[in-house]
């Protein structure tokens, strides 16, 4: 009867534990998941503010302050750019576009 009484405490204190930690471990993965939401929150605002400034970076009129004021680059005048048509480029030029402008150096 002794022994009986023994496995059966044993028995009721491992399923009592086996609980405990099944709502510990529950507790502690809504705590990780959480935290990754917020972090995935975080990282989307990071993810917003290099696009834009991706956008402000890449912007025509900064591109081209920058091509006169730092690299000495001048528009090109009337007659030196020239339309490059498809036919035109040479065979294996790969990635090339259908239509590419081209400034010609000389006046």
């Amino acid at each position: 009867m002794n022994l009986r009484r023994i496995l059966i405490a044993a028995t009721v204190t491992g399923v009592i534990l086996l609980d405990i930690w099944q709502h510990v471990h529950i507790v502690t993965l809504g705590y990780e998941l959480e935290q990754a939401r917020q972090e995935q929150n975080e990282l989307e605002q990071v993810h917003k503010q290099l696009l834009v400034e991706v956008e402000s970076l890449s912007a025509l009129d900064r591109i081209e302050q920058i091509a006169t004021t730092r690299l000495g680059m001048i528009r090109p005048r009337d007659g030196q750019v020239v339309l490059v048509q498809e036919g035109d480029r040479p065979d294996g030029f790969p990635g090339a576009s259908a239509h590419l402008r081209v400034a010609r150096r000389g006046p």
